[in-house]
Formats: structure tokens, C-alpha cells, sequence
């Protein structure tokens, strides 16, 4: 049930697999709330999104 959440939190944010994992292997870490750790990489993106340009994506990732 966890995956295909996660895989549904994917597609809603136009984000990949492969990004999460970059982000998580190379990304900026941050802290976050209850103890977690945080990823954060930017992509470039160059397309609409919710009637918007944007030139990049920010990836984040939440690990337990």
C-alpha cells in the first residue's frame, strides 16, 4: 500500500523515480519535523505546469 501511495504522490507532482533517487543520493539535506530527514534538488523542467512556466522543478524527499 506504501508504494503505490508514494508512486500516486509521484504522478500528482510530475516528479520520477529517477529524480527522488538523485535527489536523495545528491541533494541538499534539511531537517524536518519528528526526527526525519530531508532531500531537496532542483531539475530543470522548461514546461507548464497548473497554467505556469517554470524553468525548474524542486524535488524534495522525506526520509523516515
Amino acid at each position: 500500500m506504501a508504494i503505490a501511495n508514494a508512486q500516486a504522490r509521484l504522478n500528482e507532482r510530475r516528479a520520477t523515480e529517477v529524480e527522488v533517487i538523485a535527489t536523495v543520493e545528491r541533494g541538499v539535506t534539511f531537517p524536518t519535523q519528528s526526527s526525519r530527514t530531508g532531500f531537496r534538488c532542483n531539475f530543470p523542467f522548461n514546461a507548464e505546469w497548473n497554467g505556469k512556466f517554470y524553468t525548474t522543478k524542486k524535488v524534495e524527499a522525506i526520509a523516515v
